[in-house]
């Protein structure tokens, strides 16, 4: 499967995984093969791109790192906190054991295989980031927890954490935080006190409220609400804060397009010592693929092909399936390791320039 923006979807391609909507729920389920209407819908809801189907990956299996029902479920979940009509801190002492439950779930999925590496990018429509947003975290940093070294019961605190980080959002004024264009410094200031009202929505729970008191604070000392510095800041906070900057990158939003997976990386391994502790930074790159499965690349050799995997700890040096030489002519698809042939991703295709590619092979019969 690929990942393929609304914009450059056909009649006839097949949805390779579900579409959720806005509530968690499924919009479209995988195996839907897309009619212009769907498109449109698609589209007129905000969704930016969706995951089809691809003859290019055949015999490749590629699973999330938890299952469509926890990741579901998550969303609903953390909806119904943001949403429900009664006082912040009552939502969440009336969701705690739902919450419990669903952070358990989350920490036991992704225990059964630490090895996991996050290969595909969440999409969300517009009105949903907030909700997608939070899970996505959970995931980031508990796979980070567990890389790093934490036991089950932390894990836990930290999942709890995670999904609620940004659950003092709710306070702050709903046309501020979807404002599309730059901030002004007084309504900056209001933003920030999201962190103080987490805190407070979440003081009966340590672990959690101290997360979402310290998410954004850097390193450096140049984060907020208290500008911390190294040790000062737990290191929940920080495992937190980096998946919250990786997620928040690699997402569309409504005053910028979403930036690439590898660029978000680069971003976050150059924040080692500066943003983050570097130990924490190097977990986390052990987590995520810089070029998730079904990227066109094309190789430092010249050869170009699609990605197949990574492997855990290579963040940047996937697995490709060649599919052009370096004279750009179609080739018997081969398996080519970055990593064993000491080679590495030299740059990743546009839009356009992959659909030339695909319909040369689709013309020669691949």
């Amino acid at each position: 499967m690929r990942k393929v923006p609304v914009s450059y979807l056909v009649p006839g391609m097949r949805l390779a995984r579900p579409v959720l909507g806005t509530k968690g729920e499924v919009y479209l389920n995988a195996g839907v093969t897309l009619s212009r209407r769907y498109i449109e819908r698609l589209g007129e809801i905000g969704f930016p791109a969706v995951y089809v189907e691809d003859n290019l990956l055949n015999g490749v299996e590629i699973r999330d790192v938890i299952s469509e029902k926890t990741r579901r479920d998550a969303i609903t979940q953390v909806r119904r906190i943001l949403t429900a009509p009664s006082s912040p801190k009552a939502r969440v002492l009336n969701a705690d054991l739902a919450l419990a439950t669903m952070a358990e779930s989350i920490v036991t999925e992704l225990l059964k295989n630490p090895l996991s590496v996050v290969n595909l990018v969440d999409i969300r429509a517009e009105g949903a980031y907030l909700y997608h947003h939070s899970v996505n975290v959970c995931i980031l940093a508990v796979l980070t927890g567990i890389n790093f070294g934490l036991h089950k019961e932390q894990l836990l605190d930290l999942a709890l954490g995670a999904l609620l980080h940004d659950v003092g959002k709710i306070k702050v004024n709903p046309d501020i935080l979807n404002k599309p264009g730059a901030l002004t410094a007084e309504e900056f200031e209001h933003v920030k006190q999201h962190c103080a009202y987490g805190r407070d929505i979440l003081k009966e729970h340590r672990v959690a409220s101290m997360i979402a008191y310290a998410h954004h604070e850097r390193y450096n000392g140049e984060g907020y609400p208290l500008g911390l510095k190294e040790r000062e800041i737990g290191f929940q906070p920080q495992l937190v804060g980096i998946a919250d900057v990786y997620d928040a990158l690699t997402s569309d939003r409504c005053y910028r397009k979403a930036v690439l997976p590898h660029e978000a990386l680069e971003m976050i391994a150059g924040a080692g010592n500066w943003w983050f502790d570097v130990k924490l930074v190097h977990n986390f790159l052990r987590c995520v693929a810089a070029y998730p499965t079904g990227t066109l690349v094309e190789v430092s050799s010249g050869e170009i092909g699609i990605v197949l995997d990574t492997p855990q700890s290579f963040t940047f040096f996937p697995n490709v399936r060649v599919l052009l030489n370096a004279n750009g002519e179609k080739v018997l698809p081969y398996h080519l390791s970055t990593v064993e042939n000491n080679l590495w991703v030299s740059r990743v295709l546009g839009e356009e320039e992959a659909e030339v590619v695909r319909k040369m092979l689709d013309h020669h019969g691949s």
